[in-house]
């Protein structure tokens, strides 16, 4: 074994902030059953005028309270910045803003102006517009919408809003959000309303829903989800009901997921049927997924009760890595268990990707350990993972050792990291791989990719190295040369 060199423990480099996308945003016909409002006759004035000695008030404690502690027992502006605990911080922070919005919402928002720090401000407005999108959400929705600055705080505040408004009157917030937004933050707005529908009146959402045809998985995700919390089956039964195939997929790994938030058998048990499907995969993984992180033990009995097919593969892999990430020791020794090997063989790769990104020494050393032909894939997980959180320390252990078989993995995790920031450092690595053929499908990928965007740099490379390259690796490039480059 080639000695080892210790990467960064970055286990959170493995976490990947995926961002989903709404639908474009249409204006739909809403149903008759809702109730019509005039939107012109509730306007009034976003921020009507309030008085300096008004806003003192909220700052300090009432008089005969508690110390630190505001009308109806709310803590005040000044001992809520006073509390060290975060957490505890960022509670009274809204309290306090929340109080202050009862008092006069004016006057809180003038209020807020004086605090410095940006969280603690977003903090108090977020207690502000709990309150006073109950009692005027149309002055809260218009001030969020032109006077706070976009980022973080007109868009929570526009959610916080119109879900609110949603629950008391959907088809007003609808029309307000499909008016005024647009882009993401008309998307977010409607499904805020969806959701703060169907926390009020499931049903005839998630049925107004269905007869629109509109199939933003936003808004089916946040409709499943929500009913979910309160009645899983029902959701279920709707989810079942979906024609359009993807929205019915949604549908059903919102509520599966939610479901085994709650009572993790009972989803297992409900959806046992559709997670042996050839399309069952995503409902297995978002099961596994959530149960895994309660009692990974209990999730493995299920895995185990799973026939053959791609849902098992994918509840197993995602418990792997779900169980790596809490409790490494355990997940090897349930993955050493398993008897199939296809389920084996996705345990090991996931157990080497999270475990590569945190102790790439031991997950390498525990791969060696494992059937060669099930841990291939792992060595690829392990190596990408270690090139993503420790480049540095991956390209010096890959220096530190000779051209070999066992090294092209390695290299070429590298070499695809340093593709992006330095394509001749990935080209160099390439060009030590121990193959011909891999050593040429590497170099005419980075050479056709350093063509896109950079099509001189890249010829003066392939100019002054020509001379060194083997006949197979010409051949190949020179194919390369006459391939049609579409610069990005």
């Amino acid at each position: 074994m080639f000695s080892l060199r210790n990467g960064s423990l970055l286990a959170n480099a493995l976490l990947v902030a995926i961002g989903a996308a709404a639908g474009a945003g249409v204006t739909v016909l809403l149903s008759p059953m809702m109730s019509d409002t005039d939107l012109r006759s509730q306007h009034r004035d976003a921020v009507p005028g309030g008085s300096p000695d008004r806003g003192q008030a909220l700052t300090t404690p009432a008089p005969g309270g508690s110390s630190g502690e505001g009308k109806a027992g709310a803590p005040s502006l000044s001992s809520a910045m006073q509390e060290v605990d975060p957490q505890e911080r960022s509670a009274m922070l809204r309290d306090a803003g929340a109080e202050a919005a009862r008092q006069d919402p004016a006057t809180a928002l003038q209020v807020m102006q004086t605090i410095s720090s940006e969280q603690d401000k977003l903090d108090y407005l977020r207690g502000i517009y709990s309150v006073w999108s109950d009692t005027d959400p149309i002055a809260a929705l218009d001030y969020a919408r032109t006077s706070l600055h976009a980022g973080t705080m007109r868009s929570e505040s526009i959610g916080i809003a119109v879900n609110k408004w949603a629950a008391r009157d959907a088809r007003a917030a609808w029309m307000w959000a499909d008016e005024n937004l647009s882009g993401p933050l008309k998307d977010q707005a409607l499904t805020d309303v969806m959701i703060g529908w169907t926390r009020r009146t499931p049903a005839a959402a998630a049925q107004w829903l269905s007869s629109t045809g509109y199939l933003s998985q936003p808004l089916i995700a946040a409709t499943a989800t929500t009913w979910a919390e309160q009645n899983a089956l029902a959701a279920a039964n709707w989810a079942a009901s979906l024609t359009n195939a993807d929205a019915r997929r949604t549908a059903e790994v919102s509520v599966a997921s939610q479901w085994s938030l709650q009572h993790p058998q009972e989803a297992a048990e409900h959806y046992a049927e559709a997670v042996s499907q050839p399309d069952g995969a995503a409902l297995a993984a978002a099961i596994a997924d959530i149960w895994g992180t309660t009692d990974p033990a209990a999730t493995a009995d299920w895995i185990r009760t799973l026939p053959a097919g791609p849902g098992r593969d994918e509840a197993a892999a995602t418990l792997a890595t779900v169980w790596a990430a809490s409790d490494i020791e355990a997940a090897t020794s349930w993955s050493t268990s398993l008897a199939d090997a296809s389920v084996r063989r996705q345990a090991i790769t996931h157990i080497g990707t999270m475990w590569g990104a945190m102790e790439p020494d031991k997950a390498l050393a525990w791969l060696d350990s494992q059937p060669r032909e099930l841990a291939t894939e792992g060595y690829a997980g392990a190596y990408n993972s270690w090139a993503a959180t420790d480049p540095i320390g991956l390209r010096q252990w890959v220096d530190a050792n000779p051209v070999a078989p066992s090294m092209d993995q390695a290299r070429l995790s590298l070499a695809d990291m340093l593709a992006s920031s330095d394509i001749g450092a990935s080209l160099v690595l390439a060009n030590q791989l121990s193959t011909s053929r891999g050593r040429d499908d590497a170099l005419a990928r980075y050479y056709r990719a350093w063509r896109k965007t950079d099509d001189q740099s890249a010829q003066d490379w392939l100019a002054t190295n020509w001379s060194t390259f083997s006949n197979s690796t010409q051949q190949r490039l020179t194919i390369e040369q006459y391939r049609p480059i579409v610069a990005r």
